[in-house]
């Protein structure tokens, strides 16, 4: 490594650095003031709860706040080396642009595999300990409480619908299912569902099973029950796969959770959008980094303002774009795949251009 490449990435390293710590703590700071004070006054949260939920919340923090890490810190460095002719006087000695700002690049296609790993590895834990600690201490829902919940697309085309359903004990009442068929039409009214995980089956009680012609010409057949298993298969995990935040979920437990979502026949679009956004995110620091350099070598004229308030205007573009992108294919305007990489395409094709016509 040459001394022009220690001296850029010390520099660079240091400024991403002071960056990310810079924003954590406002981010915290801000959050602190404006969201969590009224409830950890309202519900007496003990200090060292509210400290290990930032502990835990510090991983997904860094992951949304690392591309304005890059990009303050590469206006910062590259707009400074402009400023001071440190650019200018490594085009007088034969360093190109290229060879000038390598070091710098290397270190953000370094800081993108490190982002994609942390969140890979304990970013996701880290995310779900943090919504655990929220909802259990910051809120008056507990994981006891009961909601009505549904199931569509179950075996043998079963849907089930529960009045009051507790995910904590996995027990319910209340209990309507029914399932059409060219041959029948089914429908079962219970008290109780549970699930019985010695018999790795769900149980229903005391109720009634109807069994109706297609074109209901003939009296019903029914049958009444005081306990008996339900008439699907499908387990807690495969009921609630998609109930959990996909930043709570890696790369991999996300894809099982597709593969569990279209093998019951459930819409899997907005899962493909969150499963290419594990991909894509982490890639958005370079293409900051590929924004911010040619505005930074163009400091010489237009000084550090007017070149900082340009790329922060064009990171906001960007923001605006990668949420319009992800609206339109939450919504099946857009196939996962193109509105998770399209802004981050758009924007890098933009930055390439920019630098392109770069003043040497």
């Amino acid at each position: 490594m040459k001394i022009l490449d220690r001296y850029l990435l010390v520099r660079y390293l240091s400024a991403v650095t002071r960056a990310v710590l810079t924003l954590a703590s406002l981010y915290i700071l801000i959050d602190l003031l404006t969201t969590l004070r009224q409830d950890i006054l309202k519900y007496d949260v003990p200090w060292r709860i509210v400290f290990e939920y930032y502990v835990a919340s510090l991983p997904k923090m860094i992951y949304q706040i690392a591309p304005l890490a890059v990009l303050v810190s590469a206006l910062m460095v590259l707009g400074e080396c402009a400023q001071t002719n440190e650019v200018t006087a490594a085009l007088a000695g034969g360093i190109g642009l290229r060879r000038f700002v390598r070091m710098p690049v290397m270190a953000t296609l370094a800081l993108c595999a490190l982002i994609f790993v942390m969140e890979e590895s304990v970013g996701a834990r880290a995310t779900a300990a943090a919504s655990r600690l929220e909802s259990h201490y910051f809120s008056k829902v507990t994981s006891a409480e009961r909601t009505g919940r549904s199931w569509a697309g179950l075996g043998q085309g079963w849907t089930c619908h529960i009045l009051k359903f507790n995910r904590a004990a996995l027990t319910g009442e209340g209990v309507l299912m029914h399932a059409i068929r060219p041959d029948a039409k089914e429908q079962i009214n219970a008290r109780r569902i549970y699930w019985d995980p010695d018999a790795n089956q769900w149980m229903i009680e005391d109720g009634f099973w109807q069994v109706f012609s297609p074109d209901y010409s003939k009296r019903p057949e029914s049958s009444q029950f005081s306990q008996r298993p339900a008439p699907f298969s499908e387990t807690p995990e495969d009921l609630f796969a998609m109930d959990d935040d996909p930043a709570t979920k890696t790369a991999g437990a996300l894809m099982a959770t597709l593969r569990r979502a279209e093998g019951r026949g459930s819409p899997s679009a907005s899962l493909w959008l969150d499963y290419y956004a594990k991909f894509s995110q982490p890639v958005v620091s370079f293409v900051m980094l590929g924004l911010a350099i040619p505005f930074a070598l163009r400091l010489r004229r237009g000084g550090l303002a007017i070149s900082f308030g340009m790329s922060i205007a064009i990171a906001l573009s960007y923001l605006v774009i990668y949420g319009v992108c992800f609206s339109l294919g939450h919504v099946g305007r857009l196939s996962p795949f193109v509105a998770a990489w399209l802004a981050n395409a758009v924007f890098l094709a933009a930055g390439t251009a920019l630098w392109v016509r770069t003043p040497t």
